[in-house]
Parts: C-alpha cells; sequence; structure tokens
C-alpha cells in the first residue's frame, strides 16, 4: 500500500476555529483520538526475522504476511500504535504514584486508574522514507500495518530483531472527508521521572495533566492522508493526489497544506 500526505502547521489560537471549519466541510462531529506510540530500532540483519514466536499465533492471513514482509525488510525505525482514553491515565502525579507505592496502595483502596497493561491492544506501523524525484506534489510513501498481540509487546518485538527506543503519546482529532482522512494532533511528551523504568514500554500511566507538547508552543500539525492499495496504478495515485489537491483548495483560507520534507519522515536506523 501507499499513502499520500500533505501537512500544515496550525497555531495554538486557530485550533478550536479549525475544528469548527473541519467539522463543516466533512459534515461530522470530529472523532478524538489518544495513541501510545513506541519507538523500535531494528538492530538485526534482514533475513534473520521470523514470525513464529510466543504469541505471534494471534496473528493470522495477511496480516501475518504483512508483518513477516515488514519484519524481513530493511534496518528502520517502526512504530507499535496502542489506542487509549482519558480514564486510563493515572488520577495523581507521577511523584505521588511512586510514593503511594511505597506505603502500599492496595491498602488505601486508592484507585490511581483503570488501565490494564496486559489487554493493552497494539497494531504494527511501517512507514518507508519518502519517495524522491516524484512530480507529484504530495509526499508518496510505502506504508504497511499489522495487528499484534495484547500486553507486553516488548518480548515478540525483542525475539523480531527490534529494540525498545523510547515512547510518546499523540492526541488529536480525526475528520473524513471522501477518501481523506485529515488529523489534526500534537504530540505529546511522558514527565522525566528519575524512577521510570526507560528500558521498556511503560506499565502505567501518569496524570494526564502531567503530559507537555513536543512543540512548546502548543501548535499542532494538520495531517492529510489517502490510502491507495496498488501503488503502481498511476491512475489511482493521480487520483488521489486531485483529491489531496482539491481539500488544499477548500483550506487555503485557514491553513497552507504541503508536502513534508523527505528527510524529515526518514524511518531508516542508522
Amino acid at each position: 500500500m501507499h499513502e499520500l500526505l500533505l501537512f500544515a502547521s496550525v497555531p495554538a489560537h486557530q485550533h478550536h476555529e479549525l475544528l469548527q471549519q473541519l467539522a463543516g466541510l466533512t459534515a461530522m462531529q470530529p472523532h478524538h483520538r489518544l495513541e501510545r506510540r513506541l519507538v523500535f530500532k531494528a538492530y538485526r540483519k534482514p533475513g534473520l526475522v521470523t514470525t513464529r514466536v510466543g504469541a505471534s499465533q494471534d496473528v493470522q492471513g495477511a496480516d501475518l504476511q504483512r508483518l513477516n514482509k515488514m519484519l524481513n525488510g530493511g534496518m528502520y525505525y517502526t512504530q507499535v500504535v496502542g489506542p487509549v482514553t482519558k480514564a486510563d491515565f493515572g488520577a495523581t502525579s507521577s511523584s505521588a504514584m511512586s510514593a503511594s507505592h511505597d506505603a502500599d496502595v492496595s491498602m488505601s483502596g486508592t484507585d490511581q486508574s483503570s488501565y490494564c497493561y496486559e489487554n493493552q491492544p497494539w497494531k504494527l506501523e511501517f512507514r518507508d522514507i519518502p519517495e524522491a524525484g516524484t512530480r507529484s506534489a504530495v509526499t508518496t510513501r510505502l506504508m504497511a500495518s499489522a495487528s499484534l498481540p495484547k500486553g507486553d509487546i516488548a518480548v515478540p518485538m525483542n525475539a523480531w530483531g527490534y529494540s525498545f527506543v523510547t515512547e510518546y503519546m499523540v492526541e488529536g482529532d480525526v475528520f473524513v472527508q471522501n477518501d481523506i482522512v485529515i488529523f489534526l494532533h500534537r504530540v505529546l511528551l511522558y514527565p522525566q521521572a528519575e524512577s521510570q523504568d526507560l528500558h521498556g514500554p511503560r506499565r502505567q500511566l501518569p496524570a494526564y495533566h502531567e503530559l507537555t507538547p513536543l512543540e512548546r508552543t502548543g501548535s499542532y500539525v494538520l495531517q492529510a492522508a489517502i490510502t491507495v492499495q496498488d501503488g503502481s496504478n498511476q491512475e489511482m495515485m493521480k487520483t488521489a493526489s486531485q483529491h489531496l489537491f482539491g481539500l488544499r483548495e477548500q483550506l487555503k483560507s485557514a491553513v497552507r497544506l504541503e508536502q513534508a520534507d523527505r528527510l524529515s519522515l526518514d524511518t531508516r536506523a542508522k
């Protein structure tokens, strides 16, 4: 599959107004999305990966074939994505959670959150470096995704030749206009707690108010994307590009949708 994209930077003060404009344009209410995004780095040479590990038998059929192709490819960073809700975040700060742990929170009866790491669903998302030398004014890249087993995903990822690097949160709102998925979002970072084990994914989430935007000004990113099943079909690719150009024209009075810098989306592990 191929993904065609346009991007725009949205200042914080324009966020609410743009949400209203997108709701009117797409004739739908925004679908709020919160995601854990875990970054893994490939460390084994291509061809040495096998998917016959642990609970990977839960991934069947076409998903397994796509997963096998992705994991046996070149040395890339890849993301494991898991949806969460605000109810999954802790009710108290990370420092308070650490102190309450020492005091045995089970005796105090305090429920920090409803989050259960063992039941967290995951999806592997592979995004190649955008294609170079294309005449189109949109960003085009090869992409694939596959469902993964729930729970501690670090174990099968390590067995497949991927080591955990870091994680962050993405928060935003999704709109759909015909075949275009519009995602107005921002990246949120976890608080840096000295007691936090950074060698693997977090098993508990901190209080939501402790998350800090990566972009200190509070700005958002508007992403417009179309997925084309057959990237070799030039007619389909041209039609998808034209649809993105049409959206760009509709939103030109509010934001400027542009092609992204190719190297800023480089996913290769060096």
